[in-house]
């Protein structure tokens, strides 16, 4: 039994360039005054003449932050006991309890959600109806929830008061030579607090962090390093602008309705005692996750602000430019939504048009499930041998749309429909029933990245037969010093390669950012086996997918093309460690030990996709162009015992 009581904190400012970042191009030094012309112009000459870029991909920028003291309180308990009911059946059990408060800062300087229905200044503006679309006219509404403002709740997220975590090992002796066990626990992720950034793209600190941009104009430089702020520098304006905090931009919030990620782990097997010093293991293992994060240990944000998928129907119009009833209006100004008299249809049917992208973070609609077979034969050393073999045949599916690995990359980390991940979207905010008509986490529900169906480990070990207590070169001094003693081990491990994911450039029209491609019908794969498929003239390059199997989706439609591909994967991992291991005996109580160990030692290639070779269109489009692993790597270790 035990108890913890903790207050963990952060007291310090949002990280960021404090001294302002400038960024310098060869815009002002070029004959044309672009950065298109390769023989001339270059970036130090403006560096020296002082001048900034004017390019809107180069901005210089000051951020100015508020001070942040975020903190959190934990507290936790557990009792654990363990019961031998009879001498065949033992019995392991216990339970936590925690406690952890969502995110708060000392001075309730964060946002803490997103209002739907919040008002503001812009209120009285009438989104006009679009008879193309089938719109009526609707009011302005919408802001950013800002800690203690208005009744707002002052922490970030919605977690439990209390996280029960029971657990539970059972094991039951059939005779003397098989026994029986099974487990079961269940475990609550503590939550995980990146560190705001500068930008707008962050958690909570719209308003708290301003940056300035250096007022550069193209291609007449107006603006110098000796005053690069001729109009000064904007401070940070906090929760007074309250619901306009933000408007005409992207912005980005905690979601409020985030929960406690939460995994259950069970397990049952049975293991046999086989003779000479032999065992066999037959087993299941599970694990069920739930309100975990939507792009697992990537950071991925679902955008509220998308154009509901019901507007496909309205093709090429969604992009025709119509009345912005936003012009000129001082809340926007500086702003792309505030500057020009025209904007996109798509724009106005956001659900939030006085915004760009409404990014929530930490989203845990992210769901998992694994199921796993495992037999492991495993064998004392004796004899002059033993070892562990293991075979593992398993199914991981999820919804994790965010979620890669290092051998099978994402490229766009975003859901197809946004719609489908956030409870709180336009369709469900009004008070309908949470069903799949307004909200559906399982929509993309399917085989994970990290699903590996097959697995094989094989480990080994060896003592050869010769010198002093082995078979043979018993009795020659020579030949113990030179043949006995030695012992060989390995680690042997052979794998099914990742499922891949395959996107193309967002055509749908609705602001979302994602979008796949069709699938053909043609074969998705390269023909050939690894090595061929691997093969390349200029032995740097390899095409690992066939471009034939995909189409592009029409502009205004979702590709058919699903999340994950199981038809196909990554290439396969073969991989084989090996340790070779002399001892000297030098006496009855001084031994020698040399060690040669070899990593991968077929020194076989292990290799991966690169970034954009998943997305269809792509120049690199199917190539395999990144080795990922290593050459043999040899070490040698010496040790002298007395």
């Amino acid at each position: 039994m035990g108890a913890d009581f903790r207050k963990m904190g952060l007291d310090t400012y949002i990280s960021g360039p404090g001294s302002g970042l400038f960024d310098f191009e060869k815009d002002f030094t070029s004959v044309n005054g672009g950065t298109s012309d390769v023989l001339s112009g270059n970036a130090v000459a403006a560096f020296l003449l002082g001048l900034p870029s004017g390019l809107a991909s180069r901005q210089s920028t000051l951020p100015i932050s508020t001070p942040l003291n975020v903190y959190t309180h934990y507290y936790g308990a557990y009792w654990q006991d363990d019961w031998r009911i009879t001498p065949k059946l033992a019995l392991n059990y216990g339970l936590r309890a925690e406690h952890e408060d969502g995110l708060r800062e000392q001075h309730n300087n964060f946002s803490v959600g997103f209002d739907p229905k919040a008002s503001s200044s812009l209120s009285n503006l009438t989104i006009p109806a679009d008879p193309t679309a089938g719109t009526a006219a609707r009011q302005v509404s919408g802001g950013l929830m800002y800690a203690g403002v208005g009744g707002n709740r002052t922490y970030q997220g919605d977690p439990p008061s209390l996280k029960w975590s029971p657990r539970a090992g059972v094991a039951y002796s059939l005779n003397s030579r098989t026994v029986v066990r099974g487990g079961y626990g269940m475990f609550w992720a503590p939550y995980n607090y990146p560190i705001p950034s500068t930008s707008n793209n962050n958690y909570g600190q719209v308003g708290y962090t301003q940056n300035t941009v250096v007022p550069q104009s193209s291609p007449n430089p107006t603006v110098t390093l000796d005053n690069p702020f001729p109009s000064g520098v904007v401070g940070p304006t906090g929760n007074s602008k309250g619901a306009l905090s933000g408007v005409g931009t992207t912005i980005s919030y905690v979601d409020q309705n985030r929960k406690a990620p939460r995994v259950q782990q069970y397990s049952v097997d049975v293991q046999r005692e086989l003779p000479a010093d032999m065992a066999i293991t037959i087993g299941y293992v599970g694990a069920r996750s739930d309100h975990i994060g939507l792009g697992g240990s990537n950071d991925t944000a679902v955008n509220t602000n998308q154009v509901d998928p019901k507007y496909l129907s309205l093709g090429s119009a969604l992009a025709q430019a119509v009345a912005n009833p936003f012009f000129g209006r001082p809340e926007l100004a500086g702003t792309s939504l505030g500057s020009s008299a025209t904007l996109s249809r798509a724009q106005l049917l956001r659900p939030y048009p006085q915004f760009l992208d409404i990014n929530a973070r930490q989203v845990t609609e992210g769901l998992s499930r694994y199921n796993a077979g495992v037999i492991e034969w495993t064998k004392r050393v004796s004899h002059g041998w033993g070892g562990r073999m293991s075979y593992t045949y398993s199914v991981l599916k999820d919804n994790q749309v965010g979620e890669d690995n290092f051998y099978s990359r994402v490229s766009t980390q975003l859901p197809l429909n946004n719609y489908n991940y956030i409870a709180s979207n336009p369709r469900c905010a009004a008070g309908a029933q949470l069903t799949s008509a307004c909200y559906d986490p399982y929509a993309e529900y399917g085989y994970s990245m990290l699903d590996v169906p097959h697995r094989v480990i094989l480990a080994p070990i060896v003592e050869l037969p010769f010198g002093q207590n082995r078979k043979w070169a018993n009795t020659s001094k020579a030949a113990n010093w030179v043949l006995g003693g030695w012992s060989i081990s390995a680690i042997v491990n052979l794998q099914s390669g990742f499922p891949l994911n395959v996107t193309q450039t967002d055509n749908t029209g609705l602001l979302g950012g994602a979008q796949r491609p069709n699938l053909s019908g043609q074969s998705l794969a390269t023909p050939g086996d690894y090595e061929d498929r691997l093969a390349s003239a200029d032995h740097r390059t390899a095409t690992w997918i066939s471009a034939a199997g995909f189409s592009f989706a029409p502009a205004n439609t979702f590709g058919t093309a699903p999340r994950t591909i199981t038809a196909l994967r990554s290439p396969t991992q073969k991989n084989v460690d090996a340790s070779f291991m002399k001892i000297f005996r030098l006496g009855e109580s001084k031994t020698a030990v040399v060690k040669v160990e070899m990593l991968n030692l077929f020194n076989r290639v292990t290799v991966r996709a690169g970034f954009n070779a998943n997305t269809v269109g792509n120049a690199n489009f199917g190539q395999i162009t990144n080795q990922a692993g290593f050459m043999r790597i040899t070490q040698i270790m010496f040790r002298y015992s007395f």
